[in-house]
């Protein structure tokens, strides 16, 4: 992980530039200006950055950068490109840094000094994220690569840095952090990943109340859907609830948030079995789990006030046996709905029926859950963007605007009535696939809706109308083929920090 430093550093005198001590410094500029620091910084290195950026033609276009290499203390200048002033925005700043950060890496030098640009949050943030690797299982000489890796980062800013800041700096971290521990987690492969495994790592956060439940505790609540899933794997089903309470907690007076996580920990179809290569990368579908353990982490450490998060995890392996659930069989869920199974890769919203179900009963006021749920919903989106579905459009455009400014792509999908037609199941109250090709998204969304509670009575009268609840489907970005502005390819941990960002407000 990237030690991260705030420091000031003036860049006024050779006296203070030669008080650099990295190797190699960063330094963002606007197309077409030529600051105050920058000219000087040009003359303690006698001019050679801007004969450089004359012979190469450098137009500090977004994102752009050029390596300048100098024979001073500080042996390369790496310039990046801010692009026009006029449309600088937080997506600009964050491309830029992104660029400014994948082009120090490839330079192989451990230490580097980056002057702070407007947000030196976003500085950290990106050094942790993009330099993550895993490299857990890897063979080779650990002494290889030494010197050779990003692993030391000095944010410089010119006045003492204000608390404001060093919060903000030491934030950022705290949730570059707990993102990197949600991608570690899908990373992981499923003979270490198991649903004990995640109950685990759940107990050790700190700072979170943790309550694990096994198969027996969850047969007395009646959860069929869930453990009808669990029952072809010889690895226990795991139930994790944890709850992050706010000192200053108030119930109904203060906001209580329950997200759910989809935890199968390998999902081989069942009965229903994959194609061999399409269960490959299995190992991922407790991508949804992971954030959800990422984001109590976080929060443990953080400690907002004023809030209650219920985090909840039905972990399970989805495997095939003598004893495993069939097509053709029908369940009951914890909240009375009998399900007939029409396929048993369906399995995800079967795991979610119980947990939804289970947290209604706590009375939250919303519910979001996150799911590596449908192939159908990477059709319509593509690799890089999540689903959003939900009964309540104030909190998807409240959440969808915190990706927005995370940098975490999402697109609302539409739950219309008209595709309710395909979950009627002839001898239940409903069927778990049956979208025939079309709005298979939508389909699972509107499986696991069946099952969120309404809000509580008012008086003596009990309520019709359904707890606010919002449906992330990240089947596409929970694993990228190819890196973004904030993420290497591979595990992404989607969308720790978008749900951070809506819950710290």
């Amino acid at each position: 992980m990237v030690k991260i430093n705030l420091a000031k550093t003036g860049f006024n005198t050779a006296k203070e530039l030669s008080a650099i001590s990295s190797q190699l410094l960063v330094v963002a500029q606007f197309t077409g200006e030529s600051s105050k620091e920058f000219k000087s910084i040009d003359k303690f290195l006698d001019s050679k950055l801007s004969a450089e950026i004359k012979a190469e033609d450098f137009k500090f276009d977004i994102g752009s950068t050029l390596v300048v290499k100098t024979r001073e203390k500080i042996q390369k200048v790496l310039l990046v490109g801010l692009g026009d002033k006029s449309k600088f925005d937080f997506k600009a700043e964050r491309k830029a840094i992104a660029s400014a950060i994948r082009a120090a890496k490839a330079e192989k030098i451990d230490n580097i000094s980056f002057k702070a640009i407007e947000r030196p949050e976003l500085i950290a943030e990106a050094a942790i994220l993009l330099s993550y690797e895993f490299v857990k299982y890897k063979t080779q000489d650990k002494d290889k690569n030494k010197g050779k890796k990003l692993s030391e980062l000095s944010i410089l800013v010119e006045d003492s840095p204000a608390r404001a800041t060093k919060a903000a700096v030491e934030h950022a971290q705290i949730i570059a952090k707990a993102t990197c521990k949600a991608r570690d987690l899908v990373w992981e492969p499923a003979c270490v990943v198991t649903p004990s495994y995640l109950a685990k790592v759940a107990q050790a956060i700190k700072g979170v109340t943790v309550k694990v439940m096994g198969e027996a505790e969850c047969k007395k609540l009646g959860m069929g859907s869930y453990l009808a899933v669990a029952q072809g794997s010889d690895q226990p089903p795991k139930f994790i609830e944890l709850t992050y309470t706010a000192k200053t907690y108030k119930a109904g007076k203060s906001k209580h948030i329950a997200v759910v996580g989809k935890g199968v920990t390998f999902d081989s179809g069942g009965l229903s079995l994959k194609p061999a290569k399409s269960m490959e990368m299995m190992k991922e579908d407790m991508s949804g789990a992971a954030s959800v353990l990422g984001l109590m982490t976080a929060l443990g450490e953080l400690k907002p006030e004023n809030i209650k998060i219920t985090g909840i995890i039905a972990a399970t392996e989805n495997m095939p046996s003598g004893k495993a659930y069939r097509p053709g069989d029908v369940i009951i869920a914890m909240n009375g709905k009998t399900i007939e199974v029409n396929n048993t890769d369906a399995e995800g919203r079967l795991t979610l029926a119980d947990a939804v179900a289970y947290v209604s009963q706590k009375n939250p006021d919303e519910i979001i859950d996150i799911a590596t749920l449908t192939g159908a919903c990477m059709t319509a989106l593509g690799n890089h963007c999540a689903g959003l579905m939900t009964n309540n459009q104030d909190l998807l455009n409240r959440v969808k605007a915190s990706a927005d400014r995370q940098g975490e792509l999402m697109w609302q999908l539409p739950l219309y009535d008209e595709y309710k037609s395909r979950l009627k199941s002839d001898i239940a109250d409903l069927k778990n696939a049956g979208s025939g090709g079309q709005a298979g998204a939508q389909n699972g969304g509107l499986f696991i809706q069946e099952f969120v509670g309404n809000k509580p009575k008012s008086g003596k009268k009990a309520s019709d109308e359904q707890i606010p609840w919002l449906h992330i489907d990240i089947a596409g970005p929970c694993w990228f083929e190819e890196a973004c502005d904030w993420s290497p390819s591979g595990a992404s941990g989607i969308p720790t920090r978008t749900l951070l960002d809506y819950i710290l407000g």
